[in-house]
């Protein structure tokens, strides 16, 4: 399957199935993110993971909230999404989200693989993001590239009051 994955940016059409996504890996979260705004601003850059439609995994016995998955007719089939900001010379990870189907089998590992090589190009220093200290597979798979806890945003997330631990990547040396 992972032969088959693709990374790319995002596009108007994709916008459904990333909001499903987004509903199915966040469910907490409101308001959802406005796709269509981040994908025009100059400061984004929106990625998608997507696979062909014949190499679906079977849903019916691992159904997505309220059974919508977005996708229409013909569609390839997105199971992953990120954004990012570019702001002075650093890369600030908005938010990464993969299909709970397609969780731990390395499409979060593509799509920051891609994430660092586009802040390499663009010559940024840093990638900087915020997680939950509950998360620990999304920490875990943070460090695996090399990026270290450098502080905490107290009370950040909304639904729970949880801290955020900020966690940073140094990519200056590795442009």
């Amino acid at each position: 399957m992972l032969t088959k994955l693709k990374i790319r940016s995002m596009k108007n059409q994709d916008v459904s199935q990333v909001l499903s996504i987004e509903k199915d890996a966040f469910p907490n979260l409101f308001p959802s993110t406005n796709f269509r705004t981040e994908i025009y601003r100059k400061i984004s850059n929106c990625l998608i993971a997507e696979i062909p439609k014949d190499f679906l995994l079977n849903t019916s016995t691992f159904p997505y909230r309220n059974g919508y998955t977005g996708q229409e007719t013909g569609d390839s089939f997105i199971i992953g999404y990120s954004v990012t900001w570019e702001i002075a010379d650093e890369t600030h990870i908005i938010s990464i989200g993969v299909r709970r189907r397609y969780l731990r089998r390395g499409i979060g590992e593509k799509i920051i693989s891609k994430i660092i090589s586009n802040s390499i190009k663009k010559s940024s220093q840093s990638i900087t993001l915020e997680v939950r200290p509950s998360n620990n597979a999304a920490i875990k798979l943070y460090e695996k590239f090399d990026f270290k806890v450098v502080g905490k945003r107290h009370r950040y997330y909304s639904d729970n009051l949880e801290d955020a631990l900020i966690m940073t990547l140094n990519i200056q040396n590795k442009n």
